[in-house]
């Protein structure tokens, strides 16, 4: 009689762990799905708890390329005006248009990137005249509204009154890492001090551990941390990880948040594999990272309860120190358009130079003296192009989707005097020599340089199980300097018991709790972290 393979045999064959990769890397899907509802909500005030590095703040300090589009007063509605119109330049991936960035961490080697990273870039000044021109060649975007950016160091639990009424605040891959006595003080502190319109956050997702590993592998095929708490049997993908929630658990944590603090929620997740799952349990494991938007209702009193519950747990209460304070101001043509008639000439002197008879409205755009001609305002150049006389817009090729990246400009009649390559067949390879050569022998450096391969074919994933955010995660862990630490491994265990055996808070005493180091401030750093959560 013929019999199966043994469930010993069987569990022999998957003591490793599975390969999981992510595309893009996790961390920026993360950054991706904020950066999304930023745009939707049109958000303008951001405060970043676990700042980090500064990576998120780094990206919305970068200018938008235009400003939003402009009053009545400035460019007048046409009364033909239709869905058709280019009145409004309409950006497929809205741009974000902040006006005050705030970040908050506890990591004074984090923080110093943080300073750096948010820094306004050095650029050409403008001359004694205030003459465009001279700065047409920096590398750096004009900016077109002003930004306020201040860096803060200090805990969670401790109340910034800059913070309070912020529009949106963001903590991804921070609660995770608060230890019990800092935990209790997140709700009340965000929701309740600073009630800010918009609330997201991420965390890791326990339940998507399983995927690490195959479904009749042991528990030793998993790598991972052991619940530093001892609340649960649990194991974590960091060490830092003072728990880790499944999918019912969040969602009830948020449910019960929002509620408590007059908030309506939305949650989701992000983080597939690229690996198919052989098993079939993509669908039910969901996300590697678990995300929610919290949105703010009506409600009284949230602000006065938090700052009560607050005191009421007795926690530090030493001062945010301010380590920066950036002020990007905005160029000084901003909003100071030229006339339409100056703008369309400009163009056609610039298509000329080009020697070009169609050119892209973007590719146009970003030639500094044209931008600032329009004062920032895209919507100036494609109405100055309609109401010129040698000039075309040309919103859509036939059969082609109407995209107002495709949206091109052309110089009526074509260019005066094309540039030729190549010598028709009845002429001489000198009647090509452009008109303006010198002569003068080769330049410098004129042998072939065809350069290098730099090895960047995209991928960027390493090829192991665990989830590791290598290009910017760059964290400070609690196991080195009892910080909260966030950081970017997302691995794990398969684990079907649940949080195991359960211990309740009021239970645990500190000292039951792994730390190494000797510092009694909780600090975070980010979502950026070559040790990944």
């Amino acid at each position: 009689m013929t019999h199966g393979p043994t469930l010993e045999a069987i569990r022999d064959e998957y003591t490793e762990e599975l390969k999981v990769t992510f595309y893009p890397q996790l961390y920026l899907q993360r950054r991706i799905w904020i950066l999304d509802v930023m745009r939707a909500e049109k958000v303008t005030k951001v405060l970043d708890i676990g700042c980090g590095e500064g990576q998120l703040l780094a990206v919305l300090c970068q200018p938008a390329p235009w400003l939003s589009p402009p009053p009545a007063h400035i460019l007048p509605t046409l009364p033909e005006e239709s869905t058709n119109s280019a009145e409004k330049y309409n950006d497929e991936i809205p741009n974000i248009h902040p006006t005050h960035v705030m970040g908050l961490d506890i990591s004074s080697n984090d923080l110093e990137f943080a300073v750096q990273g948010t820094a306004p870039q050095p650029e050409m000044e403008l001359d004694k005249d205030g003459d465009y021109c001279s700065a047409k060649f920096s590398s750096v975007n004009p900016r077109w509204e002003d930004l306020d950016v201040k860096i803060w160091k200090g805990g969670l639990e401790v109340i910034n009154e800059d913070f309070v009424d912020i529009e949106c605040i963001v903590s991804s891959e921070v609660i995770e890492h608060l230890p019990p006595n800092i935990f209790p003080a997140f709700a009340p502190v965000i929701l309740g001090v600073y009630h800010p319109r918009l609330f997201l956050i991420t965390t890791p997702s326990y339940t998507f551990n399983a995927r690490f590993t195959a479904p009749m592998a042991p528990p030793s095929a998993r790598k991972g941390y052991p619940d530093p708490t001892r609340r649960t049997d649990r194991i974590f993908r960091h060490s830092d990880h003072k728990f880790e929630w499944s999918v019912d658990e969040f969602q009830k944590w948020c449910d019960v948040t929002a509620r408590d603090w007059g908030y309506e929620v939305k949650v989701s997740s992000v983080g597939r594999a690229i690996e198919v799952d052989e098993w079939g349990r993509d669908t039910e494991l969901g996300g590697a990272s678990f995300v929610a938007v919290f949105k703010q209702c009506e409600m009284d009193g949230r602000e006065q309860r938090g700052r009560e519950i607050l005191q009421a747990l007795q926690l530090n209460t030493r001062p945010h120190d301010l380590l920066a304070h950036h002020r990007h101001p905005a160029h000084i043509y901003s909003k100071k358009p030229r006339s339409l008639e100056e703008i369309g000439l400009k163009v056609k002197e610039k298509l000329e130079e080009f020697r070009e008879g169609l050119v892209r409205v973007e590719e146009l755009w970003f030639e500094r003296d044209i931008a600032v001609l329009c004062g920032g305002w895209i919507e100036m150049l494609t109405r100055a192009v309609e109401q010129s006389s040698f000039l075309a817009l040309k919103r859509s090729e036939e059969g082609m989707r109407d995209r107002r990246a495709d949206w091109t400009i052309e110089l009526v009649g074509g260019v005066a005097r094309s540039k030729e390559y190549w010598p028709k067949e009845e002429d001489s390879s000198m009647d090509t020599i452009p008109f303006d050569w010198i002569s003068g022998g080769e330049a410098e450096g004129s042998e072939w340089e065809w350069g290098e391969s730099t090895d960047m074919d995209g991928d960027v994933s390493r090829n192991e199980s665990e989830v590791e955010d290598d290009l910017e995660d760059d964290s400070s862990l609690w196991s080195n300097r009892n910080q909260w630490a966030k950081t970017e491994e997302d691995t794990g265990i398969l684990k079907p018991s649940g949080w195991g055996n359960m211990i309740d808070w009021a239970e645990v005493d500190d000292s039951d709790i792994y730390n190494s180091g000797e510092i009694s401030t909780a600090g975070w750093d980010g979502d950026e972290s070559e040790n990944t959560s």
